[in-house]
């Protein structure tokens, strides 16, 4: 065995197995899920087309509906930064990059796929386990952490979800791997080291700012990397360091030069429209729900690395996924805890663990200033939590390295086990890896990380339901439920409905919409009319409609009624 793992194939081997299996779990069923409403923003921005083309107060057809999901040769990347900039509040690397990728794989006229669409998400979700594999090789110096760190982002389930989402995060997670990557080379030239050279401050700049230009997010990463280096130099500036020497200089240098790379987006972000596009985050926090988003910042933690079917299960199953995860996690937790002990009393490693260490941390405190102080509850999903996945990853990582070889128990005192039940490194790292992979495939098979709109569902049962034309009506508040409505109907599309439905969005008015009533009195009966998410209080019976009074199914992001007009 010893000899096979000291063969010089063996690390390279076992990495390009790790990236095997990566991509594996993250094309799993790429295209199977429907398209989540932020997607179809994706998507139409990265087409260069925008959301205001859509007619609104009138009745419209499918094709017209979905006309911003079809590609169009002639758009240009000038068109997906002028919709990017006065309709969204996103920059624009990622869409650019998106809008020459479906141009490669999408034919002229047609709808986009959501595979195709997928696909590059997924691809730069691949490339996350190479570059944290270097990047936890390059700070510790050791290929058994750099291979569980790649192993844990390999098949991790947030890592799955992530990558099957055609957005910006992945990539994003690129940039903050490669930005601590030059956080550790700064702080080690503080300890001693060379100072950084003219060409890594160019390119950590550079990193920093497409960081800044993939996600807003990544801001966040910068402040938590300044209060970092500002940990360093006070504990100099204690000591009477030298605060202007070379390797001070170099780092100066890039934080002036990151400054100016966020300071251009500044009249760029005052441009962008105030269409309440961010408001579902703003809390007022009442009674105990001012501790709730303190739960659900340690219950994305967890599940970033342990997952197991606890959405659209029976409630018996979703009980017996819970205990299992909370049982795993009290059994490994004394390990790894230990593990982050050995490594900051380590002097090989003790330094990038609290680089490390100390960024998490950062990062915490500045979404709880975010929460609280800005009242801006970011813990309301899970997708904002990719700031800190790589840290949290290559922290644990490094604590399951270091227990490897170890052979003693990792038990709570006050728990007594049989020998085989004892948890000695060897059996965290593969419980925690074979966690790991039941997580991936609770991803891949949407028992988990949900979208939080099930346009499939609610296609297929108005599919099935139908036996007269169809007319879907909502309330157009924000380009939010336009995409929603865009996401249903790429649905009916995806199924081959054989009878499209026609769709109407309605402006939010304070009484009775007239464009509403007006439409329903043009349409020859008999039809079904479908208000989802309509907030109209207009009286329906007075054209003949009447509310079926079955109870419906529910489906997540959708409050519907059916009504039959005769």
């Amino acid at each position: 065995m010893l000899k096979i793992v000291n063969h010089r194939w063996f690390h390279p081997g076992l990495l390009l197995f790790w990236v095997g299996l990566g991509i594996l779990l993250r094309f799993m069923g790429l295209g199977n899920k429907s398209a989540s409403s932020i997607e179809i923003s994706t998507l139409v921005f990265s087409l260069g087309h925008g959301l205001k083309t859509i007619p609104l107060d009138q009745i419209i057809s499918a094709d017209i509906l979905l006309s911003p999901l079809r590609l169009e040769t002639a758009s240009q990347p000038s068109d997906v930064i002028y919709h990017l900039f006065t309709e969204s509040n996103h920059p624009p690397l990622y869409f650019l990059l998106n809008h020459f990728w479906m141009n490669l794989f999408s034919t002229d006229g047609e709808l986009v796929s959501l595979t195709v669409a997928r696909a590059l998400s997924s691809i730069l979700g691949v490339l996350s386990i190479p570059a944290i594999f270097s990047l936890s090789y390059f700070a510790f110096g050791s290929l058994t952490f750099a291979q569980i760190t790649a192993a844990l982002i390999a098949i991790c389930p947030y890592g799955i979800y992530l990558s099957q989402e055609a957005r910006h995060y992945t990539i994003t997670i690129l940039f903050i791997i490669a930005s601590l990557g030059y956080l550790v080379k700064a702080i080690r030239s503080l300890q001693g080291e060379k100072p950084l050279s003219i060409i890594q401050v160019m390119g950590w700049i550079i990193v920093n700012g497409l960081g800044i230009a993939s996600h807003y997010f990544f801001i966040v990463l910068l402040g938590a990397e300044g209060l970092v280096v500002a940990g360093f130099w006070l504990k100099d500036w204690r000591n009477k360091l030298g605060l202007f020497s070379r390797s001070w200089l170099r780092i100066y240098a890039v934080i002036f030069g990151t400054l100016i790379t966020g300071l251009v987006w500044i009249p760029i972000l005052k441009a962008l429209p105030n269409d309440q596009l961010t408001e579902w985050i703003a809390t007022e926090f009442e009674g105990l729900g001012f501790i709730e988003p303190l739960f659900r910042l340690f219950a994305w933690l967890i599940t970033q690395i342990f997952l197991l079917p606890v959405e659209g299960t029976p409630l018996i199953i979703t009980a017996i996924s819970g205990l299992i995860l909370l049982t795993v996690l009290v059994w490994i937790s004394p390990g790894i805890i230990q593990g982050i002990r050995l490594n900051l009393q380590s002097s090989e490693t003790q330094l990038e663990t609290k680089i490390f260490g100390g960024i998490l941390i950062s990062i915490f405190t500045l979404f709880l200033i975010i929460i609280y102080g800005l009242q801006k509850d970011v813990s309301l999903a899970a997708r904002y939590q990719f700031v800190y996945f790589p840290v949290f990853i290559l922290i644990l990582g490094s604590a399951l390295g270091v227990i490897w070889k170890k052979p003693e128990t990792f038990n709570n005192s006050w728990v007594s086990l049989p020998p085989i039940l004892q948890a000695n490194g060897k059996k965290i790292v593969i419980v925690t890896l074979i966690m790991g992979c039941l997580g991936a495939l609770t991803v891949g098979g949407n028992y988990g990380f949900q979208k939080s709109q099930q346009a499939d569902r609610l296609a297929s049962y108005m599919i099935n339901q139908a036996k007269t034309p169809a007319i879907i009506a909502t309330t157009k508040i924000t380009h939010a439920e336009t995409r929603a409505l865009m996401g249903l109907g790429l649905e009916f599309k995806r199924q081959k409905a054989k009878n499209l439905p026609e769709f109407m969005l309605v402006k939010k008015t304070d009484y009775p919409s007239p464009a509403l009533a007006t439409a329903l009195t043009q349409i020859k009966p008999p039809f079904d009319l479908w208000t989802v998410n309509l907030k109209d209080n207009t009286d329906f019976s007075q054209f003949r409609c009447q509310q079926d009074p079955r109870p419906q199914p529910k489906f997540n992001g959708y409050r519907y009624r059916r009504y039959y007009c005769r």
